[in-house]
């Protein structure tokens, strides 16, 4: 890739360093289809555009989906980066400040990155987390008409 190209993830070229991107103040981690999720993101970028105000958004199928990921070993990794104002040094930074194991903090790295909650610089041999948010919210919402043939609440 040539320094003019998009980024794999189709950011201009001049955006390839993720920290050069502009970012929400917020993330907002939500449980919902993905339709649901696309049609908030289509209606928010039609009326806002580059504010800060307007979270960015991270959508799950389902909550176990979300649990599965948003493990307290990974939320604890998310608040110290946010702590921190955004970035570590490296992962090995990150796993010495959270008392942790080089490779379990690695593997948590790549798998919050592969989800987009998190952002990985990579400065050659150093690859640096980076969380450019300064908040990220959890939005669950608990609600729904009882599944009468769901065995959890048919009577019996």
């Amino acid at each position: 890739m040539t320094d003019n190209e998009p980024t794999d993830d189709g950011w201009p070229a001049e955006y390839r360093d993720p920290r050069d991107r502009p970012h929400p103040e917020t993330l907002r981690i939500t449980v919902e289809s993905f339709e649901q999720a696309r049609e908030e993101t289509v209606a928010a970028a039609r009326t806002v555009e580059d504010d800060e105000s307007t979270p960015a958004v991270v959508s799950f199928a389902s909550i176990d989906d979300l649990r599965k990921i948003l493990t307290e070993r990974r939320i604890e990794l998310l608040r110290l980066l946010i702590a921190i104002d955004g970035a570590a040094e490296s992962i090995t930074a990150l796993a010495d400040a959270l008392d942790r194991d080089y490779r379990p903090v690695h593997d948590d790295v790549g798998v919050l990155d592969q989800y987009g909650l998190i952002f990985v610089v990579d400065e050659g041999q150093t690859k640096r987390p980076y969380v450019p948010y300064r908040r990220v919210r959890l939005d669950v919402e608990l609600a729904g008409e009882a599944d009468e043939t769901d065995p959890a609440v048919a009577s019996g």
